[in-house]
């Protein structure tokens, strides 16, 4: 009998990840904690573990002690346990100082900028709202003799 090679596949199929339980799903690394949580419902007779340092690691009751050891993200714990015994995750900043003559805090010598002066003063169509028609009216011809005074 010949076996069937199927290509399952599509836009960046290297970036799923085969779900402990059911071989036949794909995830993608953002959903899987969410998928492990659902598809523990319909595989409840499964014997999985989590991972003491990672929830998204599930495994057989066999093969977790092995993983535990060889786990990456094991070094996180360790190095919360014992910080001096291994080397930083990030190199720690020095304590550089640049001497300026700059006050970023002083204000600013120019005036702060004010809209509603500035569109009195400019060509600048207004529109009221939220007044009554009869305050609506008045603001209008105001508008008009504004523009006519301008030209």
């Amino acid at each position: 009998m010949s076996e069937k090679n199927y290509f399952v596949g599509g836009p960046n199929f290297e970036e799923y990840i085969v779900c402990p339980y059911d071989s036949v799903h794909r995830i993608t690394p953002i959903r899987l904690a969410n998928h492990l949580i659902r598809c523990a419902k319909n595989h409840s007779s499964s014997k999985m573990v989590r991972c003491p340092f990672n929830s998204n690691h599930l495994l057989s009751v066999g093969n977790m002690q092995k993983h535990v050891i060889e786990c990456p993200n094991r070094s996180s714990l360790e190095r919360h346990k014992l910080p001096d015994m291994l080397p930083p995750v990030e190199p720690r900043a020095s304590d550089f100082v640049v001497e300026s003559s700059e006050d970023w805090d002083a204000e600013p010598p120019t005036p702060t900028y004010n809209p509603q002066i500035y569109c009195e003063q400019e060509f600048v169509i207004r529109k009221i709202q939220g007044k009554p028609p009869a305050a609506r009216r008045e603001f209008r011809e105001r508008e008009r003799r504004r523009f006519k005074e301008m030209n």
